[in-house]
């Protein structure tokens, strides 16, 4: 089972308009060992997205 998480591709939706995405990127799954609040061994994956506005607020006046 993978634990839930925010993939880029969940994220890119958010970042139309005056945004443009600049990367994204994803781990491959790997292995936690149980912990606390987590008693099995367990699957994790991990994304990223980095975007930046394309407009400055004094490209609207």
């Amino acid at each position: 089972m993978i634990e839930h998480y925010t993939s880029p591709e969940r994220l890119h939706p958010h970042f139309i308009g005056d945004w443009e995405v600049l990367l994204t990127l994803r781990t491959t799954e790997f292995t936690e060992r149980p912990h606390v609040g987590q008693l099995h061994d367990h699957t994790h994956r991990m994304g990223l997205l980095l975007a930046a506005r394309t407009s400055t607020l004094t490209d609207h006046f």
